[in-house]
């Protein structure tokens, strides 16, 4: 079973427009429309369109609440989420169609009650076994600890089963303590893990110092998300592959990097060679940002074929 764990869930309001925004005068929009998020339902949803075994768990604000089990219903995801007091979050996204930009206003939504993340860990503690797969990943709402991550991650250590991780900053450096089985950074969010300046070009040496940084700390595997520029995985027996991205439309960023993840996630519960996991995480990432919202399992699989991977190391 795979398990996946948003702190910080979203409902994404997007608003489609065709020209600029003039900020302090009224402007007009052509269409809009709801999605529910955030990181870990994202790679849920991916998963279970892939058809494999997994639940998604965490914390949903009781006010909307409803858009959240509509669409788990929808979709036959299991779930299993705590209801908090006030609201989840929601976040405005506007699109510019005309030139490809997006800005966003991101809402904080509620503050968490302790009694919900004691009852996430206790469900985690009598449900996760061993060789199951536990995803961290994202955000955590206002009133959670920075050592949540570590919390859950010692837990799922001592089942025996495996954590998964994608976060940043000190959520990140706490969470390395108990030695994740991978971890899914990009560049900028390990540069600011390390208060380091980001640049545009940084030189394969210059990345492996950062991914050697991250392994002292306690990485074992590490997928660097890369954009357009694909991705690098760095394994804990130091080989080094390069995977290359599809062909295709951006149509949407949002989820991509989480379809990644469950990408990589289905490959390793699936037994699948390293190779064939690294192109189905790169054709999940691709088939998201190809499509409105998250990617269907025949986008995925149409992808694949593109997929490069070579191993540099």
């Amino acid at each position: 079973m795979i398990y996946t764990i948003t702190l910080n869930p979203a409902i994404d309001h997007i608003i489609l427009v065709d020209k600029n925004i003039n900020l302090g005068m009224t402007n007009y929009y052509s269409n809009d429309y709801d999605v529910i998020g955030g990181k870990g339902i994202n790679a849920a949803i991916v998963l279970n369109n892939l058809e494999d075994n997994v639940e998604a768990i965490g914390i949903l604000g009781k006010d909307n609440k409803d858009i959240f089990i509509k669409k788990f219903n929808e979709i036959g995801l299991k779930n299993n989420f705590f209801i908090n007091e006030g609201s989840t979050r929601v976040n405005y996204k506007i699109k510019n169609l005309s030139i490809n930009q997006e800005t966003e206003l991101n809402g904080m939504g509620f503050k968490t009650q302790e009694s919900n993340l004691l009852n996430i860990k206790d469900y985690i503690k009598k449900n996760v076994s061993e060789k199951d797969i536990v995803i961290v990943t994202g955000s955590i709402a206002m009133g959670i600890n920075d050592n949540i991550y570590k919390e859950i991650g010692e837990i799922v250590v001592n089942k025996k089963a495996l954590l998964v991780c994608d976060c940043k900053n000190e959520l990140l450096k706490n969470v390395l303590e108990v030695k994740p089985y991978i971890i899914k950074p990009n560049l900028e969010e390990i540069c600011s893990t390390f208060n380091i300046e980001y640049k545009d070009n940084f030189s394969f040496d210059e990345i492996e110092n950062l991914i050697n940084k991250l392994k002292i700390l306690g990485a074992r595997n590490i997928l660097l998300s890369m954009g357009s520029d694909g991705s690098m995985y760095f394994s804990e027996d130091n080989s080094v592959y390069k995977v290359g991205v599809a062909k295709g439309k951006l149509v949407n960023s949002v989820g991509a990097g989480d379809s990644m993840l469950a990408g990589f996630v289905y490959g390793i519960n699936n037994n699948l060679d390293i190779e064939n996991t690294l192109k189905y995480a790169a054709s999940c990432g691709g088939a998201t940002a190809f499509t409105e919202w998250l990617a269907n399992k025949k986008e995925i699989i149409d992808l694949l074929e593109q997929i490069s991977v070579t191993k540099i190391k």
